[in-house]
């Protein structure tokens, strides 16, 4: 990855919270994304999906399970928002140090595995007047 901004940061997909993602699904592959099977991220307590397109960003559908979980509070007011933007680092520490040095941020989740991206470490991030922040760490 190279990357021109000082944080070492590339974009990787917009995250869409859903209550239910049917109709989503059904839009997206009208606009000819291909979207992924279902995947239960047990340490995120979430449904996902990702839609992947040849020319367009690639957009995570991100819908509750049946117990209570991160989207309860976002999804109140809503059907649907954009809940995050993600983005990839190949050394998050040093990301994060040089974010702080310019940026208010509240760690949200640190680093875990993901099970939709092979088990690649994903943390969460509230950048103060931007908003929630994915970093997936690329360790290619």
């Amino acid at each position: 990855m190279i990357s021109s901004n000082p944080f070492g940061l590339e974009f990787h997909h917009f995250g869409l919270a859903v209550r239910k993602p049917q109709k989503a699904i059904r839009f997206l592959r009208d606009l000819d994304y291909q979207i992924g099977p279902e995947t239960y991220d047990e340490l995120q307590n979430v449904n996902l999906r990702m839609g992947e397109h040849s020319s367009m960003p690639d957009i995570e559908l991100i819908y509750p399970t049946d117990s209570p979980g991160p989207l309860d509070e976002w999804l109140t007011d809503y059907a649907q928002i954009i809940y995050h933007l993600c983005y990839v680092s190949e050394n998050v520490e040093q990301t994060i140090d040089k974010l702080r040095q310019e940026h208010r941020i509240i760690t949200i989740s640190p680093p875990k595995p993901a099970i939709l991206f092979n088990f690649q470490n994903v943390s969460f991030y509230q950048i103060h007047g931007f908003g929630l922040v994915e970093i997936l760490e690329c360790t290619a």
